[in-house]
């Protein structure tokens, strides 16, 4: 099995070259080898069913899935059926974080202002249309001039898209922000809807018309979810699911007993505590760190007593990470110094223990920001962060700060403007640049009180600029570290575990890629389902 979510993964694109690389490799290996016949052989044990359908459980409960590409909400089942319904332009190998043709057959990274974009040969959406430059085009305008929250921001630089011929467009952008549209092309911001279905005025919300591997056929209020293969995608050879649906299971004993009992195949996003539970009882599990889980705190650094930065670092001294790793994760996460784990090739070994545990450091600071009495409240995540949170508040204890708890049942109440509690300590899932773009750099919901060090903001606005893998981004993110770490733009927590979660007997093939959070959800490009 691939390892797709190594530690430290840097998301590198390599350039076109390598795109009409894999390309001609992917044309190499495609046709019926490890298609779905009946019959067929495949790695990973067992022969394919031909008819076999892939069950994934999730809390269904609530607000139905909004599958429109334009106007996402936040993390649902319809995330990841987006990218079945619509596919993407590029797709995340998990190797290295390197990226491979989608639905584009190269991308060229011109300058921090230019992206050309080839489009693979012959693709249609399933009501017929031609998946074309034209389409493209319609497409990401659709999504840069929609209001989705969910939806990164750099879309919204999109100033001009030329169509340069049926297959090929460019787009000019009026920020220096290439290298993350480039590594936002494997995601969410570019799913492409039919311009048909645009035109006619087909409510995308409940009814996705695409160009990907399945079909929606059916959605259950509450109970079940439905996708069918598309027989004419592009490469419909190398789909070796009949469908996939979507099981209405709630989170906690009731996954555990799912899994446990076959009642479905593979877990998406199964957090590391009911992961572990499933150890030892025939469900394979795969644990490792991951950077882009981040179990710390946001703060609003624009209102006293937190514009102090003298505070900030007080908290930061004052949190022993070790205990809170051991506490949360068993021990299995590792100390967040800047936003990379020790083992990736952006890692800044000068920031090692920037914040060793110091009670005594702590102290001091209060007392020279003349806050040795702190008082205040702080939200945490009701029963994903509540132990985190418990952890922390006694350690600040012992640096004479008081930590009152509130659970967050609306995120209005913190983000953005912070107006429940100035604090809230939680286990955030971002991935590349947008785990500091999204929380630290104005003009995101995610950045509370609208906090501004224009310092970090450049070197954030390099790392968007530069070509991922460039000696240009690995600087600027060494920049983006050192100053996060310099304001304590943060509370530095830990980084967490992420679980990869199947049952052997019915699933062959089971790699994973991640989601646009770097959560690890089922590659369905790959996957099938043992006779």
């Amino acid at each position: 099995m691939r390892d797709d979510l190594s530690r430290g993964r840097s998301w590198m694109l390599r350039g076109a070259a390598l795109l009409a690389a894999l390309t001609l490799v992917a044309t190499a290996c495609g046709g019926n080898d490890g298609g779905s016949g009946e019959g067929t052989g495949a790695e990973g044990g067992g022969e394919v069913d031909p008819d076999g359908v892939l069950r994934i459980p999730y809390n269904l409960q609530g607000a139905p899935p909004n599958f429109d590409p334009a106007n996402q909400r936040p993390p649902s089942p319809a995330t990841s059926i987006q990218l079945m319904v619509y596919d993407t332009l590029l797709r995340p190998t998990g190797d290295n974080g390197e990226l491979e043709p989608g639905l584009a057959k190269a991308v060229d990274y011109v300058d921090p202002t230019t992206v050309k974009i080839a489009l693979q040969e012959g693709v249609t959406f399933t009501d017929g249309t031609p998946f074309d430059a034209e389409a493209v085009k319609a497409g990401i305008e659709y999504s840069r001039d929609s209001e989705s929250m969910v939806l990164t921001a750099e879309r919204k630089s999109i100033e001009e898209i030329v169509v340069d011929g049926p297959l090929e467009l460019t787009l000019h952008l009026s920020e220096p922000v290439a290298g993350e549209i480039v590594n936002m092309m494997a995601y969410g911001d570019f799913l492409i809807p039919s311009p048909k279905a645009l035109a006619d005025g087909v409510d995308l919300e409940t009814n996705p018309v695409g160009a990907g591997p399945f079909e929606l056929e059916d959605y259950e209020q509450g109970e079940k979810i439905t996708l069918v293969k598309n027989e004419d995608y592009f490469q419909a050879d190398d789909i070796r699911l009949a469908g996939v649906e979507w099981v209405n299971v709630a989170p906690g004993e009731s996954l555990v007993n799912a899994l446990r009992s076959g009642a479905v195949d593979v877990g998406e996003m199964v957090p590391h505590q009911t992961a572990t539970q499933l150890e030892g009882t025939g469900v394979e599990v795969e644990l490792d760190i991951g950077d882009n889980v981040m179990m710390w705190g946001q703060v609003c650094k624009s209102r006293p007593p937190f514009d102090d930065v003298r505070v900030r670092q007080a908290l930061n001294h004052g949190l022993d990470r070790d205990a809170l790793n051991d506490a949360v994760f068993g021990g299995e996460g590792a100390p967040m110094w800047g936003f990379w784990t020790d083992d990736g090739e952006l890692y800044d070994p000068a920031l090692e223990d920037y914040f060793e545990y110091d009670p005594e450091r702590a102290r001091d600071l209060l007392a020279e920001a003349g806050q040795e009495d702190l008082s205040f409240d702080m939200f945490f995540s009701p029963g994903v962060s509540d132990r985190a949170a418990e952890v922390v508040q006694a350690q600040w204890s012992e640096i004479g700060v008081t930590a009152n708890l509130k659970p967050l049942t609306n995120t209005q109440d913190f983000f953005p403007d912070a107006q429940g509690a100035p604090m809230f300590f939680f286990p955030l899932e971002r991935d590349g640049i947008q785990k500091v773009a999204r929380n630290l750099v104005p003009g995101s919901v995610g950045n509370v009180c609208n906090w501004d060090d224009p310092e970090l903001t450049a070197a954030v606005g390099d790392v968007r600029a530069a070509e991922t893998g460039s000696d240009e981004a690995a600087e600027a993110w060494q920049r983006v570290q050192e100053r996060a770490m310099e304001t304590a733009a943060s509370i530095f927590g830990v980084f967490g575990v992420r679980a990869r979660v199947w049952n052997p007997d019915r699933v062959g093939d089971p790699s994973f890629m991640p989601n646009f959070q770097g959560r690890p959800t089922v590659n369905f490009y790959e996957a099938y389902i043992k006779q």
